[in-house]
């Protein structure tokens, strides 16, 4: 039996967006939305600071620790015992929810909770093939509506591309800015998704301004093209649900996943220093492969025997380098962390999980933060994965007549609160398990944010000598929001 809610819910994500780009002059659309309803100032992502990782947060209510995807990229064995899964690839990852019989995440996601309700799910992704589907994984279970404009092919249901062509047209090449792919997927959701499946809950993941950040540089003028669009684009879905928006039939969540950061000077090939040391390092878990090495603009390090020994001496090395920031391994080794102080303590996990050094400095284009990496884009293109405020804080605001109007909160929030808060909006019931914690402070009938208490608090690893790792975070209840983490 379907439930019709009250009120439907459009969750709308710009991908990688800082919030220092929703201005009256760059994005006057969704700046407008976000001063005229609930506009969290201190809005985190979770940590790896990676899309897919953040995905999962959004969808689940949950940390890494909770949900079971530890990173974009991560060494499982009993998922895929004979590579790295990359999850942006849907065919891995088709194959990594049939290895573990559809139960890749731990635990369940929006799109399973509110089948369970009896309310209607769709998601739309510009993002990567993966992405889309850990989005709304269930999708053909449920019934539900999924399309990934990287995939098609792996769309629910399965004729969902030619219906989309038949009622919006072709599909546009790709290109870099990706203003005609965010148009394209705008279309398909008013046009088609709105129209034809009328979901209870859309979420539409639209891939700019991150994939221009990465290639062209965070505040270049190509970025600043590609981020004006996509504010046009929201306005048209303004325009398109104006009197649903004040009639309260719609409530909109609008939101990034994570910043950005530049990448200073050229990769550091982490494998080939780590075997320059004369650690037996790979990027794959092949034969003689001693530790398998995942890098970016942070780096996951796996013990393939789970050598004690030989982890504490890889700290200990990684802790000498003038590039190396912030450590955290299971147990908290000398200068690291746990990865527990971050959410991250699942049995995937890595054993060492290391942010590269980085600074305030602008870029060439006068956006602060830079960091060392190892990671795939050009020298001063953007990056995340790691621990600095740039790529923790995100983009949150919420707007309709479920919410409060006209206010700017600094109270704590994240990506983990989007699934709590959409089942509260809905009148369902909110069970207990949640990483995460419903903003009824954005409510329009909810409890003031001055009733609220949280404490914000610094740590740092208890070695005697050497670099420590630091790490500023806030506590709200049970919910822990990760403010970034330094060496000093």
């Amino acid at each position: 039996m379907t439930n019709t809610p009250a009120s439907r819910i459009l969750i709308v994500v710009f991908d990688a967006l800082r919030p220092e780009f929703v201005t009256p002059d760059l994005m006057p659309n969704l700046h407008a939305f976000a001063t005229g309803g609930v506009w969290y100032r201190n809005s985190h992502a979770a940590f790896f600071t990676e899309t897919r990782v953040n995905q999962s947060v959004v969808t689940t209510g949950c940390m890494p620790a909770g949900h079971g995807i530890v990173a974009n990229k991560f060494f499982a064995p009993e998922v895929m015992p004979d590579r790295v899964l990359d999850t942006g690839d849907d065919r891995l990852l088709e194959m990594a929810f049939a290895n573990m019989q559809g139960r890749l995440l731990d635990v369940p996601t929006l799109g399973e909770r509110l089948t369970e309700h009896g309310v209607r799910y769709a998601s739309f992704s510009a993002g990567t093939s993966g992405g889309g589907r850990l989005i709304n994984h269930s999708a053909a279970r449920d019934g539900t509506f999924r399309f990934a404009m990287r995939r098609p092919e792996a769309a629910c249901p399965p004729d969902a591309h030619d219906s989309l062509v038949a009622h919006i047209g072709p599909m546009p090449e790709y290109g870099l800015p990706a203003t005609q792919w965010i148009s394209w997927a705008v279309d398909a959701y008013l046009d088609y998704v709105e129209t034809v499946i009328r979901p209870d809950v859309m979420l539409l993941w639209l891939c700019e301004p991150d994939e221009t950040f990465h290639k062209l540089g965070i505040g270049s003028p190509e970025a600043l093209k590609t981020i004006r669009h996509a504010d046009a684009e929201f306005g048209r879905i303004l325009a398109r649900h104006a009197g649903a928006l004040e009639s309260g039939e719609l409530n909109i969540i609008a939101m990034s996943d994570h910043g950005q950061i530049t990448l200073a000077g050229e990769p550091l090939d982490l494998v080939a220093r780590l075997r320059e040391a004369g650690f037996a390092a790979g990027a794959q878990p092949y034969d003689g492969v001693d530790f398998v090495v995942v890098p970016g603009n942070a780096a996951s390090i796996w013990a393939a025997d789970g050598d004690e020994a030989a982890i504490d001496r890889l700290v200990s090395w990684l802790r000498a380098r003038d590039w190396c920031g912030p450590l955290f391994t299971k147990t908290g080794r000398a200068g690291t962390l746990t990865l527990d102080h971050l959410g991250l303590d699942h049995a995937r996990a890595p054993d060492i999980a290391m942010a590269f050094k980085s600074d305030d400095t602008k870029n060439a284009f006068g956006r602060h933060g830079q960091t060392r990496h190892d990671a795939p884009y050009p020298v001063g293109g953007g990056c995340h994965g790691g621990l600095s405020r740039y790529e923790l804080h995100n983009f949150l605001s919420l707007g309709g007549q479920a919410f409060r109007t006209r206010t700017t909160l600094d109270v704590p929030a994240g990506n983990v609160d989007i699934t709590p808060t959409v089942l509260a909006l809905l009148g369902c019931n909110v069970p207990a398990g949640f990483d995460g914690r419903a903003l009824t402070e954005a409510f329009r009938d909810g409890p003031h944010a001055t009733e609220l208490d949280w404490t914000d608090d610094i740590i740092a690893s208890p070695n005697d000598t050497g670099p420590a790792t630091y790490l500023s975070f806030t506590d709200l209840g049970h919910t822990r929001y990760i403010n970034r983490a330094w060496i000093g």
